[in-house]
C-alpha cells in the first residue's frame, strides 16, 4: 500500500515537471514566430526598397541614354559652337554698348558754350588790342593777345569777370614783349612798348564723374558695361558703392584693381575702397574711374562638389 502510495506521487510530479516544460516551449516557440515574422518583414522591406532603387536607376540610365541620344542628334551637334558664337555676340554688343556710352560722356562733359560770350568779347576788346587767338569751349575759355597798354588788358580781364562769364574770379597774365621793337635806339619810346596777356577761366561750375566695368580675361581687357556718368558741383563729394562685385550674363566677377583719370590707386587705397565696398573723392574736375575685375572663384564642398 505504501510502495503504491509513493508511486502515485511521484507521477504527480512527472506530470507537473511536463506541464511546465510544454508551457515555456510554447512561450519560446511563440517569441520565435514573432522574430521570424518581425524578419521576414525586414527583409521584404529590404527586397522593395532594393527593387525600387533598381528601377528608380533604370529609368534615370534610361533618361541619361535618351539625353545622351538626343545631344548626339544633327540638330545638337553643333550648340557648343552655337555657344560660342553667342558669347562673342554678347561680347561684341557690350563692347558696342561701351563705345556709345562712351561717346555719350564726351558729350555730357563738353558742355555748349553760349554765343553771346563770343559777341561780349568783340566788345571788351580795346581797338588798340590785338587778339591772337580765343579757344571757347563749353567747360573753359582761353585768350591771347598783345595790347599797347597794360591796363587795357586788365581791363578786358575785369569787364569778363562782371559779366560773370567765368564761375570764379579771374586774373590774367600778362608780361611785357619787346620782340616788336623795331631797333635799340627806340628803346625809351613808350609808343614801341607791348605787351603780351592771357586769360584763361572755367565757364561752368559741375564736374562730370564717371565709371566703368570692366574684365581682365586671357584675350585681354573687355567691357562688360556701359559706363555711366552723373554730374556733381565742383568740390563737392562723390560716392559709388556696391563695387566689390559685379554680375554680368549670368557670371559673377570680383574686384581686382581701380584706375582714376588712367592711374592705378596704391594698394592702401584699394584696401579701403575694398573694406568699405565704395569709392568716393572730391569733385576737382572730371574724374574718369575704372573698375577691374575678374570671373570670382568658385567655392567647393568637402565631397569636392561646386556648390
Amino acid at each position: 500500500m505504501t510502495l503504491l502510495g509513493s508511486k502515485k506521487g511521484y507521477s504527480k510530479n512527472d506530470i507537473n515537471f511536463f506541464e511546465e516544460f510544454t508551457a515555456s516551449a510554447r512561450k519560446q516557440t511563440q517569441v520565435l514566430a514573432v522574430v521570424v515574422f518581425v524578419g521576414i518583414i525586414a527583409i521584404g522591406l529590404c527586397l522593395a526598397v532594393l527593387a525600387y532603387d533598381i528601377f528608380r536607376n533604370a529609368g534615370v540610365q534610361k533618361d541619361i541614354d535618351n539625353l545622351n541620344t538626343t545631344l548626339a542628334s544633327d540638330e545638337y551637334a553643333g550648340l557648343e559652337l552655337q555657344s560660342q558664337a553667342l558669347q562673342q555676340d554678347i561680347n561684341d554688343k557690350n563692347q558696342y554698348y561701351y563705345t556709345l556710352t562712351e561717346m555719350r560722356r564726351i558729350v555730357d562733359e563738353t558742355h555748349a558754350a553760349e554765343t553771346s560770350i563770343a559777341n561780349l568779347i568783340g566788345e571788351v576788346v580795346p581797338s588798340d588790342a590785338y587778339v591772337a587767338s580765343y579757344d571757347l569751349t563749353g567747360n573753359q575759355l582761353s585768350i591771347t593777345g598783345m595790347t599797347f597798354s597794360y591796363y587795357d588788358a586788365a581791363n578786358i580781364c575785369y569787364l569778363l569777370n562782371r559779366s560773370n562769364v567765368f564761375t570764379n574770379y579771374v586774373l590774367p597774365n600778362i608780361e611785357t614783349d619787346s620782340s616788336l621793337r623795331h631797333n635799340a635806339e627806340m628803346v625809351d619810346n613808350p609808343i614801341d612798348v607791348y605787351y603780351d596777356f592771357s586769360i584763361t577761366g572755367n565757364l561752368v561750375n559741375e564736374s562730370i564723374i564717371s565709371v566703368g566695368h570692366y574684365a581682365n580675361t586671357e584675350s585681354g581687357v573687355i567691357a562688360l558695361s556701359g559706363i555711366s556718368s552723373q554730374a556733381v558741383d565742383a568740390g563737392s563729394e562723390f560716392v559709388f558703392d556696391g563695387i566689390n562685385t559685379f554680375s554680368v550674363n549670368g557670371v559673377n566677377y570680383t574686384l581686382s584693381s581701380i584706375s582714376i583719370n588712367g592711374q592705378a590707386i596704391t594698394s592702401e587705397q584699394f584696401a579701403i575702397a575694398q573694406s568699405e565696398d565704395k569709392i568716393s573723392g572730391i569733385a576737382n574736375g572730371n574724374v574718369e574711374i575704372d573698375l577691374f575685375y575678374t570671373v570670382a572663384q568658385v567655392e567647393e564642398t568637402a565631397e569636392g562638389e561646386a556648390e
